[in-house]
């Protein structure tokens, strides 16, 4: 869920650029990365090992689903996948007034990848727009599977004191090699505290 102030501040932007690039006095272009068209993916980091391994983890900027390409010497990744390895998020939510659910999921459809395996940390901060600064709240590991689907879903105990912003961090694995960390991309708030 997506605060108002947060579409304030998008829409805002969005509109410094469109009148900058109108502007005939600004001989400088709009910036590409405010033009990008939506569900554009990103390649994050990825470990020595996935690379060593031609593999490349592959983030949508939009839904924070990941898969892996098949990554190339200059960094850039191929618009095919090498793997058939995907994921997601289920972001934070509250379970009756006491119960904190997230996790995730990862699916690969061809056994070269097993076994494969995530680990999904659930992280928390202050609820207020300059707060930046995560602390771990605990963690939910789907262990090895040589299976097509690794799950990791389970919930943490709360109380309803303090309202607090929460995110995602997973750590993915396939290949049985560790192959790069992915965020989530919303941040909801909720009345829940550790």
């Amino acid at each position: 869920m997506r605060t108002p102030s947060l579409v304030r501040l998008a829409a805002v932007s969005t509109l410094s650029a469109v009148l900058l690039a109108a502007s005939p006095a600004q001989g400088a272009a709009a910036d590409p990365a405010a033009t990008e068209p939506a569900g554009t993916a990103v390649t994050v980091t990825t470990s020595d090992a996935a690379a060593r391994a031609g593999l490349a983890l592959v983030v949508d900027k939009d839904t924070g689903q990941w898969r892996f390409q098949q990554g190339t010497a200059s960094g850039m990744t191929l618009n095919y996948p090498v793997s058939y390895c995907y994921g997601n998020f289920t972001n934070p939510r509250l379970l009756g007034s006491s119960t904190l659910e997230f996790g995730g999921a990862q699916t690969c459809d061809n056994a070269r990848d097993w076994p494969h395996r995530i680990v999904v940390e659930l992280q928390s901060t202050c609820s207020d727009i300059w707060c930046i600064v995560f602390q771990d709240e605990g963690s939910i590991d789907s262990q090895w599977r040589s299976a097509r689907v690794a799950n990791a879903f389970g919930g943490l105990g709360c109380d309803n004191s303090d309202r607090r912003k929460y995110r995602l961090s997973t750590d993915v694995y396939a290949r049985g090699i560790y192959i790069g960390n992915v965020l989530s991309t919303t941040e909801p708030i909720l009345s829940c505290s550790m």
